[in-house]
């Protein structure tokens, strides 16, 4: 039953991740001409300085994809069960509802951490090439954060399309567009791997993981959005 439920949600989400992983193909292959470019369009010690000194980055096309994408994955996955009044067909499962909504969560976020992991593998394997590998992790470390924006956009849109009313999802609309934001707020490359920086990141999206399940009971009782 658990195979058959992953399977669900992947039949909901398979386009719109064909179409980002595209996305996300043609935005790695800018990040390593725009690094290549920065090399031939002026000395490589000012490029050095820059990365090294500065901090600056030649990645930025990456700030705010994984937010987008995250937000896209959560409507093509949930917006049908809310819309089409079909979340109540899963409480005729032989499956208790937070296990069916543990999987769908599972899911998405799992394949949004698959972009992820593939921003970061192109981050810093044309990084290192260029870079020692002192930078590389640093840059590593800068696109952290936007990558936690992503997952966070994707819990947040999560948590309003399955709230129950309309005052409801305002204002986790406010709640969750803050908590993407933290992720998106300009820092130095590594401060977020600060273990003060990462607990609080860690307990945001902890926080915005268990939203869910609190509005999909409050949708049981209420019997909206079924």
């Amino acid at each position: 039953m658990l195979a058959a439920l992953f399977w669900k949600e992947w039949l909901k989400v398979r386009g719109t991740f064909a179409a980002l992983v595209l996305v996300h193909l043609a935005a790695g292959a800018w990040v390593v001409v725009a690094l290549r470019a920065s090399f031939a369009g002026v000395h490589p010690e000012a490029v050095w300085y820059q990365a090294a000194v500065l901090g600056n980055t030649s990645f930025d096309v990456l700030r705010h994809l994984p937010w987008a994408g995250g937000l896209a994955l959560a409507c093509a996955q949930h917006l049908p069960e809310t819309r089409g009044k079909r979340l109540r067909l899963t409480l005729h499962l032989p499956v208790s509802m937070e296990l069916a909504l543990t999987a769908a969560l599972a899911l998405g976020l799992g394949l949004a951490g698959l972009l992820g992991l593939f921003d970061a593998a192109v981050v810093f394997a044309s990084s290192l090439g260029r870079f020692p590998l002192e930078i590389a992790t640093a840059w590593l470390a800068a696109l952290l954060p936007w990558e936690a924006a992503g997952l966070a956009a994707y819990l947040g849109a999560t948590c309003i399309l399955f709230e129950p009313t309309t005052a409801g999802r305002v204002h986790l609309l406010l709640v969750s567009a803050m908590a993407a934001a933290v992720f998106l707020v300009p820092a130095a490359p590594g401060a977020w791997v600060h273990p003060a920086a990462a607990a609080l990141g860690a307990g945001i999206l902890a926080a915005l993981a268990v939203v869910p399940f609190l509005t999909v009971s409050r949708q049981r009782l209420t019997g909206k959005n079924q």
